[in-house]
């Protein structure tokens, strides 16, 4: 997948306003239901789900069959694996094609597709740096543990900025490489060369990065411990939490 896809898209929906908390803990809310749904009903209204959600964010519609194609082939494999290895009703009279499997294969696609597309909704519409303050303040209860929560924030922050230089660094490298010799051979070995400065590259700007971040330079945002919820936080959380619960129930 594109590293870019899950990328902050600027915006003023409803989705961007909501606290980054409220938008994590429901977004484990959903996996949960997703992940233990027995019936098509469950997982057909959470995609209407999403696809009310998405339909607020921009490109969000637009780049559905874009991920899609993306998945395909972890898609296809996990439905032949179903097709041709689950026990039970079978295909055409056959003995080697499942009925039950390819039912089954289908619903653990549709899973982790929407997956897929409920946490690219969480990153389409949270700055990164909200997002590691947002899991940091939930997580913040461990540190009576030692737990190194506040530390486990940053990473995850330089992780989430490092992402589109990586990008930058890849396509840098495909743009030089592109009219190089056609010979198999010698294209192998020309990759191979550009591994070590290419790595050069990505290690200075992660430890210029990470001193960005500490100072506060050019960047957007810090961790830091997040406010205490507000009347709309909570009236957001409250809903959420009764969506997931009527969802559960299905």
């Amino acid at each position: 997948m594109n590293m870019t896809d899950g990328a902050y898209r600027p915006g003023d929906s409803f989705l961007h306003r909501v606290d980054p908390r409220v938008k994590l803990l429901l977004l484990l809310g959903l996996v949960a239901c997703l992940f233990s749904a027995s019936t098509p009903q469950r997982l057909l209204l959470i995609s209407c789900l999403w696809f009310v959600a998405a339909s607020t964010t921009k490109n969000g519609l637009h780049d559905l069959w874009r991920i899609v194609r993306m998945l395909r082939w972890l898609l296809f494999f996990t439905l032949l694996v179903h097709l041709f290895f689950t026990p039970g009703r079978t295909l055409f009279g056959t003995s080697w094609l499942s009925y039950d499997g390819l039912l089954r294969g289908l619903m653990i696609d549709m899973q982790l597709l929407l997956a897929v597309l409920f946490s690219l909704l969480l990153a389409w519409t949270t700055r990164p740096e909200s997002m590691a303050a947002g899991l940091t303040t939930l997580l913040a209860p461990l540190q009576r543990f030692k737990v190194p929560v506040h530390e486990a924030g940053g990473m995850l922050l330089l992780v989430l900025h490092f992402f589109p230089h990586i990008q930058h660094e890849v396509m840098r490298l495909k743009t030089e490489r592109k009219d190089k010799t056609s010979d198999l051979i010698a294209g192998l070995k020309g990759w191979v060369g550009c591994i070590e400065p290419l790595l050069h590259r990505l290690f200075d700007r992660a430890d210029k990065l990470a001193h960005n971040i500490v100072t506060g330079t050019n960047v957007t945002g810090s961790v830091e411990r997040g406010k205490p919820f507000d009347r709309s936080a909570l009236a957001t959380s409250i809903s959420g939490v009764l969506l997931v619960f009527l969802l559960w129930q299905i």
